[in-house]
């Protein structure tokens, strides 16, 4: 037994004219209340579209040579090789949250002659489901002596956007449309083309505070006469913004269990934004240091880093999450806004160390990295000795650590190593004020007579060490060295 179809679909026009070639518009909408991943890819989710064709009834196309057109991005449309069917796939895996769309066209479609309901079939292929069926009536009505026909393809719009209107008629010599919100609020179109129903079109849109507009297509003869039954209304409705979503993820990969979760972030872990917005006519994402208009999704953003820069100069007021403000701007300035929030890691430090040591013992050159490396909130002072560094942490708090005389912190005053034999390579270290020196990989402790000044040799089995020591307070320090692999 076949499931049934996650999406809605909807074809405009619905109703057309027989004998006719029209530009059939599909609204694909996920009228869930949950979002529904289309993955995408090499093994792509399939939406397959049928044409029934033949020259019958239930019929609705003469033949399948005509073309079809994503209009969404990320998504293709394209005739099944071998077969009639029309299949939609995503390029990458798209998240499609309640009330967003997927709209395809189906261009120049030969529409057979003869009146009746035809149904398009429908079969959705998602993830691992199984296959579901359903389908959708287009109606196909035999024009008269003088007939009209009309549709928008947006039936609503936003603040300061338009959309198309587009008919169809026979018999007559122009067509009159009114109710334009801005230019002529009446304006008339020959009619022309090859054979009927001849198409026409336009751009229609509505007055900026307007909920909405009639328009009113009359279609007239060559007599310059008409009749109340080829008088075609329709209605563009206006919108206040929407957004459908807002979301972060790990990656560009846009899979639900790759979104960014409640753990904090690494301040230098980049993150995808991504979002979905309705009938806007702009937006804006404000982020820890700048205001960026109109941008594009997904956007890649490093939390760590644009909180450091928001706070350039003042880093002891930094909070330990950054913030991303989305709004939407459109009718009636009923601007939503979403807030994503990233909570940070605190930095560590890589090493505050002298570079050198001479033969007689003698420390000199002093060098200091973060972890992750090249945090810009810190400052080194090295007027006098004990030296110091400070890392400023997300959150306003400030760790100090210290190197040289005249102290009593935890301190690793120097770590290097020197190659050996083959691949073996000498590690030796300087430390003040320990009561425990431990170094990984291997979990070594070292013994308490080589915790000042030692050494260790080792077979390289990995490209970073760290020396872990602690003083008598409890207070620890760390160093980490990178060993480059160069077995000769």
């Amino acid at each position: 037994m076949m499931a049934d179809l996650k999406f809605s679909y909807d074809f405009r026009p619905s109703e057309i004219f027989t004998n006719s070639v029209v530009d059939l518009h599909l609204y694909i909408t996920n009228n869930t209340a949950q979002s529904i991943e289309f993955e995408g890819g090499p093994d792509s989710d399939i939406i397959q579209i049928g044409f029934p064709k033949g020259g019958g009834a239930t019929d609705l196309v003469i033949d399948t040579s005509f073309s079809g057109k994503a209009e969404t991005q990320w998504f293709n449309c394209n005739k099944s090789a071998g077969s009639d069917y029309y299949v939609i796939t995503a390029i990458r895996t798209i998240p499609i949250p309640p009330g967003e769309e997927i709209q395809v066209s189906f261009l120049r479609v030969p529409i057979n002659s003869t009146g009746g309901t035809a149904a398009v079939g429908i079969t959705e292929y998602l993830g691992i489901l199984d296959p579901a069926t359903g389908q959708k009536n287009i109606v196909k009505v035999q024009p008269q002596t003088l007939s009209l026909m009309a549709y928008l393809q947006q039936q609503i719009v936003g603040l300061n956007q338009s959309t198309t209107l587009t008919w169809y008629s026979t018999g007559a010599t122009r067509v009159v449309v009114t109710g334009f919100a801005t230019g002529d609020k009446q304006r008339e179109f020959p009619v022309k083309g090859d054979r009927p129903p001849y198409q026409d079109n336009c751009i229609v849109d509505i007055a900026p505070d307007k909920d909405d507009t009639p328009y009113t297509l009359i279609a007239y003869n060559g007599n310059g006469n008409t009749d109340p039954s080829v008088q075609v209304n329709v209605v563009l409705f206006q919108s206040k913004a929407i957004i459908l979503s807002y979301d972060a993820y790990k990656s560009a990969n846009l899979s639900q269990d790759n979104l960014v979760g409640t753990d904090p972030l690494m301040v230098n872990q980049a993150i995808f934004l991504y979002w979905y917005l309705k009938y806007a006519s702009g937006s804006q994402l404000r982020t820890p240091d700048r205001r960026i208009t109109n941008p594009i999704t997904p956007m890649r953003v490093t939390p760590g880093e644009d909180l450091v820069k928001g706070y350039q100069g003042n880093y002891g007021d930094m909070p330990d999450s950054a913030p991303y403000q989305l709004t939407a701007f459109g009718f009636k300035n009923d601007n939503p806004t979403r807030t994503l929030s990233f909570k940070l890691k605190p930095v560590g430090i890589a090493y505050f160390k002298f570079k050198d040591k001479a033969a007689d013992g003698k420390l000199s050159g002093v060098i200091w990295l973060t972890d992750p490396a090249d945090w810009p909130a810190m400052e080194v002072n090295l007027s006098s000795q004990p030296y110091k560094f400070v890392i400023y942490q997300p959150g306003g708090a400030q760790n100090t650590y210290y190197l040289g005389d005249n102290d009593n912190h935890p301190q690793i005053q120097y770590f290097n190593y020197a190659k050996a034999d083959a691949d073996k390579y000498t590690l030796s270290w300087v430390t003040a004020n320990l009561t425990s020196l431990t170094l990984n990989p291997g979990n070594i402790t070292i013994p308490a007579n080589q915790i000042k000044d030692g050494a260790q040799t080792l077979k390289l089995e990995a490209a970073q060490y760290t020396l872990t020591g602690r003083a008598a307070d409890g207070s620890s320090i760390v160093s980490i060295l990178r060993v480059p692999f160069t077995v000769s």
